[in-house]
């Protein structure tokens, strides 16, 4: 069962919308429902679980040291040569 609304936007989005339904050869309004679909379905990136491990560990660890990204090599290998 399909309802009718009303919804209000801007003249030049709908001009856009407009050129894109002729170009995907589809309805303003099977545009618009997709895009509510897709807006309804997708999960934000905050809310996804990282898909890499990895940056589990970042942050657990703290050296105290301030300048390591200015110093790494003296902090990792000792005096300079």
């Amino acid at each position: 069962m399909t309802v009718a609304t009303n919804i209000r936007m801007p003249e030049e989005l709908l001009k856009t919308l407009k050129h894109k339904a002729v170009e995907e050869k589809k309805s303003v309004n099977r545009l618009i429902c997709e895009a509510i679909e897709l807006s309804l379905t997708v999960i934000p990136q905050s809310a996804k679980p990282s898909d890499d491990s990895f940056e589990n560990i970042i942050g657990s660890a703290h050296s105290g040291c301030k300048d390591g990204s200015v110093h790494h090599d003296h902090y990792l290998y000792g005096k300079k040569r």
